[in-house]
């Protein structure tokens, strides 16, 4: 098909005038030489797009209807791909727009602020969340944001297009109210136990929202090792499903990431368990193009340092016992 972006912005302009006199006037181009870029771009796509009454007045074809959505896609597209050349190219100025799921807050925004703040030509700092690494990596692809934090297992399908490099591996961790003993934790876990014998907070735990990636080994987790207790509540992120069980609500899971981000009031209220489950390996991306702009890839490889140097020891720092010791202790109960 041989068209060109202008007959699609003539076409646009027609469809929202409403008609192809007043169009003229808004575009400034001659009526005839609308109809005839009209025609042109009827004849590339093979299709009848609009038609005209006697009056002037046009209405859409089913093909018109198809390609006017289109046109605002692509000249939407094409107005935040000019920004961002003008922003990366023709300036000297730097807009990070930074895409996180939201257990990266806290430690981890502030460090990554602080390393955008600090480049030459510093004008913005944009943290952009998200509830699951997929969403991040379409934001990525639609030049939304410029660089994301995302597991990897989301860049499969999109690897070449991106500069990828390795932050941290996250696991999941289970978070039990700081006033349940251990002696009923082990109770609850023991196989067969009757739910009358349970605690009442291990009755109860916070399911995460459906979107997360981790939802589904959640739940299978809850009724392989705790069958009798039931999702109680739901939260749409690990930050807010902890303050559920800092407040004595119920267990829940979180992911090993979202710890150095939490107070020390929500520490010193809960227990933390590491459970076996599968790693996922955590990489920063950004399209490979803007590695050429001195700005953003001193962004990108400061992250990576800061991930190693300090966000990564952080998350080793915080007592998280492994659930295996803990069930592997005789029960008192």
């Amino acid at each position: 098909m041989d068209f060109t972006y202008r007959q699609l912005e003539i076409f646009r302009a027609v469809v929202v005038a409403g008609s192809i006199t007043r169009a003229s006037h808004r575009i400034g181009l001659s009526q005839p030489s609308i109809s005839q870029q009209l025609a042109k771009l009827e004849e590339s796509l093979g299709a009848q797009l609009i038609n005209r009454n006697r009056t002037g007045a046009i209405s859409l074809t089913p093909a018109g209807e198809f390609w006017y959505r289109s046109s605002i896609e692509v000249m939407d597209r094409m107005h935040t791909l000019l920004q961002e050349h003008d922003q990366t190219f023709r300036s000297s100025n730097l807009v990070l727009k930074l895409g996180v799921t939201p257990a990266l807050r806290g430690r981890f925004m502030s460090g990554a602020a602080r390393i955008a703040r600090d480049q030459s030509g510093f004008v913005r700092f944009e943290m952009v969340y998200d509830l699951n690494s997929a969403l991040l990596v379409e934001k990525l692809r639609m030049h939304q944001i410029n660089i994301a934090v995302v597991a990897e297992e989301a860049l499969v399908d999109e690897a070449s297009s991106f500069a990828i490099a390795p932050l941290f591996t996250d696991r999941i961790v289970w978070a039990v109210p700081a006033e349940v003993p251990d002696d009923e934790i082990r109770l609850a876990l023991t196989q067969g136990v009757e739910p009358a014998k349970l605690h009442p907070i291990l009755r109860h735990y916070v399911e995460i929202d459906p979107s997360v990636p981790t939802r589904q080994l959640s739940n299978e987790w809850y009724f392989s090792h705790l069958p009798h207790a039931v999702p109680t509540f739901r939260a749409p992120t690990f930050a807010a499903s902890i303050e559920f069980t800092a407040d004595g609500l119920g267990t829940c899971h979180v992911l090993r990431s979202l710890i150095p981000n939490l107070s020390q009031n929500v520490l010193q209220s809960v227990k933390l368990f590491e459970i076996e489950s599968q790693d996922r390996r955590v990489v920063l991306a950004m399209r490979k193009h803007l590695l050429s702009h001195p700005a953003f890839a001193r962004v990108f490889q400061q992250i990576i340092e800061f991930c190693q140097k300090d966000y990564g020891p952080a998350m080793q720092a915080q007592v998280i016992r492994p659930l295996s010791d803990l069930k592997s202790q005789p029960c008192l109960a």
